[in-house]
Order: structure tokens, then C-alpha cells, then sequence
């Protein structure tokens, strides 16, 4: 099943399960966001990509032009752990691993605001084999253009369903980042670029593999 099936058949059970109170505040918020044109700042196809160092769950510390010194990236900006559409997309690229690695000869890294230790959780519980970097107060998803503050009413809204922000990514900034997917040439030149304000869809991975070529 592609990405974009799967996403779909996750919103549709979302609006099965959760009252019509909490869909509506997701909603207009949503509506907001993508009326304030959130992704506007976002770097896009040709711009250069800012060279960064982040630490893995591994407790690596990955910077992306020693990457690129032997072949290009593919990296996905991810929200965190606690979204299920951030969950779904990572464990795609998983299952897409080989292919972006060793037949396409890519890095592929994974980032997200979140702690270490709980995309090392994630990991663990989804046997993830991708490499996630710890962006801390999305310092490097800010270089990229992709960071918006949470609104209140969402931010409480998601307490309820088990999304305390503040325990997930260490602070109360309420920052995320705009899931975003980018290719990354030697070049350091942005060769693909998805970026979407609504969390709810993404890139898909077969799009992202053909510009590979």
C-alpha cells in the first residue's frame, strides 16, 4: 500500500474515533495554518542547503556536508513520535531503506525536535533502523525555514491525547517543525522538496525515489 493510502485510511479513523469537538478545533486550526501560508519561508528546489551537526540516538554526531562528501541526502523533518502520520511516513522510509541506500547510493537521516531517548523509543518499538538526529529547540529545522508555534487551543488539545509537548522535546516553546522531505545533492543544492502545512499529508516515497535517478 503507498504512503498516501495509508495516510488516508489514518485520517479517516481519526475522524471515527476522536469526538467532533476535537475535530473541530484540528480543523480551524488547520484551515489557519494554511491560510497564514506557514511554509512561505521554506527553502524549496535549487536554494542550498545550510551544512548542520546533530546527535543521533546512537549518540553520533552527524553533519550533513561530511555526508555529502561521498554521496547525496535525503532528510525528513518529522513533528515527533507522538504524531501517528510522522510514525506512518518513517516507517515507509524504512521499508524503503535498501532501496535509498544501497541501490540509489543515498544517506537517509531522519529529524525531529523531540528528545534522543524517545526516537531511540520509537525505534525500539517500531524496529526502526533509520538514523533520527536530535534537532533541540529546532535550531536546525529553523535554518530550513520550517518551524511554527503550536496554537494554544491545540497545544491542549493535544495533552488530552497524550501529546504533552513540553515532555517530548525537553522545553514549553511549543515549537514543530512542517514535515518536509528534501534531497540533498552533493552540490549541497536542494534537489527535491516537499514541504506541506498539513501534517496529515506527505511526500510520496516513489516521488521522492524517481528524482533520485
Amino acid at each position: 500500500m503507498k504512503t498516501i493510502e495509508e495516510l488516508e485510511l489514518l485520517k479517516q479513523g481519526m475522524i471515527e474515533q476522536l469526538p467532533q469537538d476535537m475535530l473541530n478545533i484540528m480543523e480551524s486550526s488547520l484551515s489557519d495554518m494554511l491560510s497564514k501560508k506557514l511554509d512561505s519561508h521554506a527553502l524549496q528546489h535549487g536554494d542550498i542547503a545550510p551544512n548542520f551537526s546533530l546527535i543521533s540516538t546512537e549518540n553520533q554526531e552527524i553533519n550533513l556536508y561530511k555526508l555529502l562528501e561521498n554521496k547525496p541526502v535525503v532528510i525528513s523533518f518529522f513533528r515527533g513520535s507522538w504524531c501517528p502520520f510522522c510514525v506512518k511516513e518513517l516507517e515507509h522510509f524504512e521499508s524503503n531503506l535498501k532501496l535509498i541506500q544501497q541501490e540509489k547510493n543515498m544517506h537517509f537521516i531522519a529529524i525531529s525536535p523531540q528528545k534522543s531517548e524517545i526516537s531511540a523509543q520509537l525505534k525500539k518499538e517500531k524496529s526502526l533502523s533509520i538514523n533520527i538526529l536530535s534537532d533541540v529547540e529546532n535550531q536546525v529545522a529553523n535554518k530550513f525555514g520550517l518551524v511554527f508555534t503550536l496554537p494554544e487551543n491545540v497545544r491542549e488539545l493535544y495533552k488530552c491525547l497524550g501529546a504533552y509537548l513540553p515532555d517530548f522535546n525537553g522545553d514549553d516553546s511549543y515549537k514543530l517543525p512542517i514535515p518536509a522531505t528534501y534531497l540533498i545533492g552533493q552540490d549541497k543544492k536542494i534537489h527535491f522538496a516537499y514541504v506541506n502545512v498539513n501534517y496529515m499529508e506527505r511526500a510520496d516515497i516513489s516521488a521522492l525515489i524517481n528524482s533520485l535517478d
